[in-house]
C-alpha cells in the first residue's frame, strides 16, 4: 500500500489556494494559478500523515492509498491525539494492486488544550502489510 503521488501540479494548487495571489505564485515559480481557479486545501492535500495547527470542533480528512502489492485485505485501528475523538472510515476493506482506497478520518475535539498531541491510523493487512499514518493536533478548541 501506498500514497498516491502528490505531483507538482498539485502543489501549485495548493500554492494558490493559501495565497490566492496569481502573481505571487508566478514570482516564486514561474508557474501560474489554474485558470478554473482549482485550488487544494492544506486538508485536502494527500500526504501521508495528518497535521492540524488549529482544530475548531469537528473537521473531516481524505487520504486515498494506492496498493502497489498482491490483494489484501486490511483492518484499520487508530489511537486519537489527546483532546480529540477520531474515527475513521472504512474499518475494512479489501483491495486488488493497483486499486485505490479512500478513508475518511473524522476529527472532533473533545477538551480545549494549546499542546501538541500526536496520533496514528493504523492499516493491517492480513498478508503482513502495515502502514501508519500519523496525527498531530495542535491547539483544540471544543465547540461551545
Amino acid at each position: 500500500m501506498s500514497f498516491p503521488y502528490v505531483g507538482f501540479e498539485d502543489y501549485i494548487s495548493f500554492l494558490c489556494g493559501i495565497n490566492g495571489s496569481d502573481q505571487v505564485v508566478f514570482n516564486y515559480t514561474g508557474f501560474r494559478c489554474p485558470a478554473n481557479n482549482t485550488t487544494v486545501s492544506g486538508f485536502d492535500l494527500n500526504l501521508p500523515s495528518i497535521t492540524v495547527s488549529t482544530l475548531s470542533g469537528m473537521q473531516i480528512f481524505r487520504r486515498s492509498m494506492r496498493n502497489i502489492a498482491g490483494n489484501e485485505t486490511y483492518n484499520v485501528g487508530w489511537s486519537p491525539p489527546y483532546g480529540v475523538s477520531m474515527k475513521v472510515s472504512p474499518t475494512q476493506f479489501s483491495i486488488a494492486m493497483g486499486e485505490t482506497q479512500v478513508l475518511s478520518v473524522t476529527l472532533t475535539v473533545t477538551k480545549n488544550s494549546s499542546s501538541s498531541s500526536f496520533g496514528r491510523i493504523g492499516l493491517f493487512g492480513n498478508t503482513g502489510h502495515i502502514v501508519n499514518i500519523p496525527v498531530t493536533v495542535i491547539t483544540k478548541i471544543a465547540s461551545s
